[in-house]
């Protein structure tokens, strides 16, 4: 008999094996545009300008450009559309439309600035800065459904295959969840879905040993009618300590450092209806619950150089370091032929070991040209390598991560023009997809480039400014449900509608 501790009502497992994959370090590194009203206007070119507290972001020298104290807040509404196509085109391909909305506030900080009272000294001022950004917005929510010739059976084949049936065993005197529990002690998340899949009657073994380690399918149609939900909240912020030195009339340097924060959470849900039943399965419903929580740090170097109208900037962000934890509820719910409606939901939370994530760095190139007191056009190139993400748990994530991203090229494009206390702007930019060509899981699933096109208008009142910004961003993708045995994806449009607020001030 196994040794199984049992409680009257909530269970903790703690993991000796991981459950993120290297989609999770993808959702971690990505960053959407997000900032000041004005800062997205322009769509995020502001890496030789400065002079907006969303600007220290992407170059810390940009405090430095503050003549007087400043500090502002950005309120913002944002809606995010999924159109979803799935299913064989020879059976039927279903359509769905999703949304979410939320209303946030992506920035609040301030700058203090010090000049020095002596026109010789080496440094004539210095700034120092606190902004909140947030960088990630996890809100999504995305369903697919349609009929395929694949069942996820084959998912929970897959996860059994290789531990011996006699650990799937529900013995007197013992519950459900305590043999979940020791399979997650024992085997990680892999044993426990195959114990839900063999006490579901998804999967049996291929032979009646005790000690037999491959299984087969119990869900046998013509086809099968996938459904398939997906609820995303949270948000990934990051919080910079920023100094800033300007030199002389022409250069200014500074630096950041930076405190991030992970907050996501997802729910899951996977329905499945065989059509013309051969075996004992007639549906299923599997669910899974994962909230994800971290914080990390990175650091910032930047300079401005001017020279009369023109502006050059060069920034470096070191790769940010990230602890996460995780943890996971999840359970099914399988109608079958003689047995009835089963029902198998732990009473479990699974905690995995924390573990760490290194993002990775980034180089930004930028140029601007003021027009006097008329407007200004601005540029930022920005280069990053995700195939250097890196993960604690091992070589073989790490591995594939190498063989499945690759380095981007990113363009930011803004304009602004000034007409006596109204600023009308506008901006572009563009996000190279990660995904390498030549990625050994490119038939699994695909990142498209994204495109963002953006306007503002802001409106000045003595040391007072309110800027108005609307940003839509389109972006492609397609995902499984899960990455083994349920190879069919799901093709999503993503469209995103941001307006934005922001009220700032010098003091």
């Amino acid at each position: 008999m196994k040794n199984i501790a049992i409680s009257l009502s909530l269970v903790l497992v703690s993991f000796t094996l991981t459950a993120q994959d290297i989609f999770d370090g993808l959702r971690y590194s990505t960053q959407e545009l997000s900032g000041t009203a004005r800062f997205v206007g322009m769509g995020g070119a502001f890496g030789a300008l400065g002079n907006d507290l969303s600007s220290i972001k992407v170059n810390p020298a940009g405090s430095a450009v503050f003549n007087s104290n400043a500090a502002s807040f950005t309120f913002d509404y944002r809606r995010n559309n999924v159109d979803t196509q799935f299913g064989n085109p020879n059976l039927e391909v279903g359509e769905a439309s999703r949304s979410r909305s939320r209303l946030g506030m992506p920035q609040v900080g301030g700058v203090f600035v010090f000049e020095s009272n002596d026109p010789n000294a080496a440094v004539q001022k210095f700034t120092f800065g606190i902004n909140y950004e947030r960088t990630g917005n996890f809100n999504r929510n995305f369903r697919a459904f349609g009929t395929t010739t694949e069942s996820i059976g084959d998912y929970f084949v897959n996860r059994a295959n290789g531990i011996a049936v006699n650990n799937l065993f529900i013995n007197d005197g013992e519950s459900l969840d305590g043999v979940y529990r020791f399979m997650g002690s024992n085997f990680g998340l892999e044993g426990q879905e195959a114990l839900l899949g063999y006490q579901g009657f998804l999967i049996s073994p291929e032979s009646g040993a005790n000690n037999e380690t491959q299984y087969n399918s119990n869900i046998q149609g013509s086809s099968y009618g996938n459904d398939m939900i997906q609820r995303e909240s949270g948000i990934n912020s990051v919080i910079n300590f920023n100094l800033g030195l300007q030199v002389n009339d022409q250069l200014y340097v500074g630096a950041n450092l930076n405190a991030h924060v992970i907050n996501f959470d997802r729910y899951t849900s996977y329905f499945e209806s065989v059509n013309n039943p051969q075996g004992e399965v007639l549906d299923l419903f599997y669910e899974n619950d994962l909230r994800v929580r971290g914080s990390g740090f990175s650091m910032q170097l930047g300079a401005i150089y001017v020279v009369e109208g023109l502006r050059l900037g060069a920034s470096l962000t070191t790769p940010t370091w990230y602890n996460i934890e995780e943890d996971l509820t999840q359970g099914i719910d399988v109608l079958t032929e003689n047995e009835g409606n089963i029902a198998l939901f732990p009473d479990v939370i699974n905690f995995f070991p924390s573990y760490s994530f290194r993002s990775p760095g980034k180089a930004t190139a930028s140029i601007a040209y003021v027009f006097g007191q008329s407007g200004l056009l601005s540029l930022d190139y920005t280069y990053q390598d995700f195939a250097n993400q890196r993960f604690s748990s091992g070589l073989g994530l790490n591995g594939q991560i190498s063989n499945t991203f690759q380095s981007t090229h990113n363009l930011n494009i803004g304009g602004e023009y000034v007409y006596d206390v109204w600023s009308f702007r506008g901006g572009y930019n563009y996000t190279q997809s990660p995904q390498s060509p030549q990625s050994q899981f490119k038939d699994d699933f695909f990142f498209g480039d994204s495109h963002g096109y953006s306007a503002g208008l802001g409106y000045k009142f003595g040391n007072n400014n309110i800027d108005f910004a609307y940003r839509l961003t389109n972006f492609d993708r397609e995902e499984q449900f899960v990455q083994t045995g349920l190879s069919t994806a799901a093709f999503s449009e993503n469209t995103i509608h941001q307006v934005m607020m922001t009220y700032s001030f010098l003091f």
